[in-house]
């Protein structure tokens, strides 16, 4: 069939609904590293024929992004760059922004995989960070109030970083900006709550129970994405009980807080609100 008849075909055949609008779905990012389909050697991956077949085969390369984040406070930067364990001053390691970014986005690319392990980490997370972020946010509004209403008729300025540190990220998975708007948002608090003991109105005390157990809840949040392990299971293999399977259930119950895995996880039927499809159902 000639290019000249086919786009007469073309032409000809019925239009397709305005409400169709899947081609243009999120999905379609994914689709550029899978192989282009050879359909016809012309115009491959159901292209129209009106179009030349250089423009099809040339493709826009992968995308990405990039960015920074402002922290003014020491401790929300400590939450960033984490700690490297060290056994002779008998330090256990801190897992930060940057490190959780990095196991993130293995998990969510071995939840795409279809990993139900890695779907229960994600779920962990979630709850976590529900629980970090409630925590920060109502102390951002109790000592707001705090210092609105002791303060009245005094005009004091929130403490400040003379020289803000502005630091590069670029990261591949959802969660890790989540993770990195909450460490701005206690960064906030942070700076909240100096002022207030800058003024007398917070002791040790109120310290230890309002900074102290925000950032403990963050990084319990970020602890928890070491509990993922890369196996290459799948729920296929742990309804088979195959040797993958079997290795990946040998391998979780050697950690010393083994991951609880909940049956409507391994189905499928429970995840994460934010988490990725899995390649296997979207590609059906």
């Amino acid at each position: 069939m000639t290019t000249e008849t086919a786009t007469t075909d073309q032409e000809n055949a019925p239009a397709e609904p305005a409400s169709d609008l899947s081609f243009l779905s999120a999905d379609a990012e994914q689709e550029e590293t899978a192989p282009v389909r050879p359909l016809d050697n012309s115009h491959p991956d159901n292209a129209d024929t009106v179009v030349m077949p250089r423009q099809v085969r040339e493709r826009p390369g992968r995308l990405t992004t990039q960015g920074t984040i402002t922290l003014q406070s020491r401790q929300a930067h400590r939450l960033f760059y984490g700690r490297r364990a060290d056994k002779a001053a008998g330090q256990y390691p801190i897992v930060g922004l940057v490190r959780f970014a990095k196991l993130v986005g293995d998990i969510w690319n071995a939840a795409a995989d279809d990993d139900p392990y890695a779907d229960m980490v994600l779920l962990e997370i979630e709850t976590a960070h529900e629980d970090a972020a409630r925590a920060v946010a109502d102390q951002i509004t109790a000592v707001q109030a705090l210092i609105a209403e002791q303060m009245e008729g005094i005009d004091v300025e929130i403490v400040h970083s003379i020289k803000p540190a502005k630091l590069d990220i670029q990261f591949y998975s959802p969660w890790a900006y989540r993770a990195a708007i909450l460490l701005t948002r206690f960064d906030q608090l942070v700076l909240l709550c100096l002022t207030a003991r800058k003024v007398g109105l917070m002791l040790d005390d109120d310290w230890d129970s309002v900074v102290v157990r925000c950032g403990t809840r963050i990084r319990h949040m970020f602890e928890l994405s070491r509990r993922w392990l890369a196996t290459g299971v799948t729920r296929d293999d742990i309804a088979a009980n195959n040797q993958v399977a079997q290795r990946a259930d040998a391998k979780y119950s050697e950690q010393q807080q083994m991951l609880v895995m909940v049956d409507d996880v391994v189905s499928g039927k429970t995840r994460a609100k934010l988490a990725p499809r899995i390649k296997q159902l979207a590609s059906n």
